[in-house]
């Protein structure tokens, strides 16, 4: 009766499994049907499903309407939250991108995107708005960003440094302020606080330059009248000028001006690792903006890889491993190693020139790292490398440690960092005489011409209630230094996406990619398991594995009642006469050997490097008819995948 009952059940348990499998079947062929899928370059993708000017900047409320927006036309793939107040009480509005439907969000391998953690660093809300728009609005129409959404999870915070943000966008300003989160201060120590900033005099909404009239001035007007330039010559007998400062007005009258400004700490100096009180008091943290971000940070082991938008510079600085501290014979040793590089000329520049032969984008960095960090150097350099081709014209470069953000997400959390310094003045559009760098006359040409006269402030008279009778003017404005006049906002913001999306691209993706066996006699057999990731980044960083945030992967065999796993002494390896380079018992990664100990179990720990092959070897031996056996990797960052195969 006991036996009647357990195969009738079992009956119900295969009828049942057949009905799930179809149903996942049939939601996952639903799941893949692009129905707006778009194979044309030259053909629609989406850019007017949910319109945005990209030839503007927009404040905290205009930017962050946009947010929830566009959550609101695409409510299964986009959700946005706040993740804490500013110090003004402004909410920190992050969005979260990820295909709900192939799960949640936490249980995907994740890219983290902020910007503008200084507060005039505005172009790195564009970015990252831009970065959000594109994933959306062309995940109908694009297979590479379906497939990035479908099985990534991006967590974008346009806008970091919220209440110095909306000043700079919304009020005038120079192109430097403001920076800070807004921790009043009392700079000059009259007891009063940040009551003396730079402020429009002349009403022009831009901040230029206050000069007077002096006889013994050392700056008069350039022939064309709109730059102040140094007299040269002492007989000039011209009118002449001396600088004040930039504008604004004596608020506390103590005869100064602009000497009581914004007040608070750089908040890129604000973060806990290589923290110094010089640029980040009063303590690590101490930010409601920079705690938000690094607590959501802690909460989300799922961030794999991160980006933190800045300006000015056109640099992909990224985070790697800290140098060897080599002792002095060891340091002579290495100076002994250059010399013969040297010789066979190898030495670093040389290397890097011979590389360029074949790829003008390639990188390379001459650190040496401690060897356990060696592959986190290596997928840098390779994803850097990729970086400087897709941006152009921005030079990579190692990241600092003094509390700033990358540092901090690298060596604290382990995961992959990049501060990118974006724009910067366009040499290459500037440069007519091609000795590379703009000149002054070469910039105003540029004014005139690509920019058709826009963008600079005239000198012209004003008379101040303070200073009398004075010219402000001379300097270029608001956005035309640090952050890219419009027609250069959309291409910027476009190829710095397309940067990300690649890193995410690259996340690891773990394959049993194929298993073979060979016939020893008398029912034995090896069995080889290739265990593969195609993508540049590994399934944990070096960095990850030194702090043990990650479990390690799992190998685990299976087979069928005919196939017994034997376990082998540990102890004794065991060459392998069907390998005709006299292989060990054990795996080849990468075309190297390497020992294994023999006593194979049921499960391995291991970590798959980037762009790594690893052959796992199991003995076994077999009986009766048709028998098979399964591997599956399972891996918390490159995820699951496993292969059957019958024997």
């Amino acid at each position: 009766m006991g036996g009647l009952i357990m195969k009738t059940l079992n009956k119900i348990l295969i009828s049942f499994s057949a009905i799930t499998i179809c149903l996942t079947l049939l939601c996952t062929a639903d799941l893949q049907a692009q129905k707006k899928l778009q194979n044309s370059p030259g053909g629609y993708h989406g850019e007017m499903d949910f319109p945005i000017s990209w030839k503007q900047y927009y404040g905290y409320e205009e930017w962050t309407q946009i947010m929830k927006d566009i959550a609101k036309k695409y409510p299964k793939l986009a959700a946005v939250e706040s993740i804490g107040k500013s110090r003004m009480g402004r909410d920190q509005y992050l969005i979260t991108i990820t295909n709900r439907k192939t799960g949640a969000a936490e249980d995907k391998t994740a890219m983290w995107v902020d910007g503008a953690v200084h507060g005039n660093e505005v172009n790195g809300i564009t970015c990252s708005l831009y970065l959000m728009w594109y994933l959306l609005t062309r995940y109908d129409y694009d297979t590479y960003v379906y497939d990035l959404v479908n099985n990534s999870t991006f967590y974008i915070l346009p806008g970091l440094n919220v209440d110095a943000n909306d000043s700079y966008v919304s009020f005038p300003n120079t192109p430097h302020n403001p920076r800070e989160p807004y921790r009043p201060e009392d700079n000059d120590g009259d007891g009063l606080y940040d009551e003396d900033q730079t402020e429009d005099v002349d009403g022009d909404g831009e901040l230029s330059s206050m000069y007077i009239e002096d006889l013994k001035g050392s700056l008069k007007l350039s022939e064309d009248k709109r730059r102040f330039v140094s007299v040269e010559d002492d007989t000039y007998p011209g009118l002449r000028f001396k600088r004040l400062g930039s504008e604004g007005f004596d608020n506390d009258g103590d005869g100064r001006i602009n000497e009581d400004d914004i007040g608070g700490p750089d908040p890129n100096r604000n973060y806990p690792y290589g923290w110094n009180m010089a640029a980040g008091n009063p303590y690590p943290m101490s930010e409601p903006c920079t705690r938000n971000a690094y607590e959501f940070h802690l909460a989300h082991p799922n961030i794999f890889a991160t980006f933190h938008y800045h300006n000015t510079g056109r640099l992909i600085m990224f985070q790697v491993p800290q140098p060897v501290k080599a002792s002095t014979a060891q340091q002579s040793q290495a100076s002994g190693q250059y010399s013969m590089m040297g010789r066979r000329g190898m030495t670093a520049e040389q290397r890097l020139e011979q590389m360029r032969k074949e790829n003008k984008y390639a990188q390379y960095f001459d650190r040496k790292v401690p060897r356990e960090f060696q592959h986190d150097m290596d997928v840098q350099t390779n994803i850097v490398t990729m970086g400087a081709r897709i941006l152009k014209n921005y030079r990579p470069t190692m990241g600092g440690l003094s509390g700033q953000t990358a540092a901090s997400t690298y060596n604290m959390l382990g995961a992959y960092s990049y501060l990118i310094e974006l724009w910067g003045t366009p040499t290459f559009d500037i440069d007519i005489n091609n000795d590379g760098r703009a000149s002054e006359d070469e910039y105003m040409q540029w004014i005139d011409i690509e920019m058709t006269g826009e963008g600079w402030i005239t000198p012209h008279k004003f008379n101040h209630p303070d200073l009398g009778e004075i010219w402000i003017g001379g300097s270029a404005k608001k956005h035309m230094s640090r952050t890219p006049p419009d027609r250069y906002i959309e291409s910027e913001a476009d190829r710095n996406a397309k940067f990300v999306m690649y890193c995410a691209s690259q996340f690891p993706k773990v394959e049993i990619t194929d298993i073979t066996s060979t016939d020893l006699g008398d029912g034995l057999f090896w069995v080889d398991v290739t265990v593969e990731n195609e993508r540049t980044y590994p399934t944990a960083s070096d960095r990850t594995k030194k702090l043990k945030l990650y479990d390690k992967d799992v190998l685990k065999f299976s087979s069928s009642k005919g196939v017994s796993l034997i376990k082998l002494d540990a102890k004794l390896p065991i060459q392998d006469p069907y390998q005709s380079s006299g292989g060990f018992f054990g795996f080849r990664g990468g075309g190297s050997r390497s020992s294994l100990s023999p006593g194979t179990a049921e499960e391995t720990k291991l970590w798959v490097n980037g762009k790594d092959k690893k052959v796992y070897r199991y003995l076994i031996s077999k009986s009766g008819g048709k028998n098979w056996v399964e591997v599956e990797i399972s891996s918390e960052r490159g995820g699951n995948h496993k292969m059957r195969v019958e024997l």
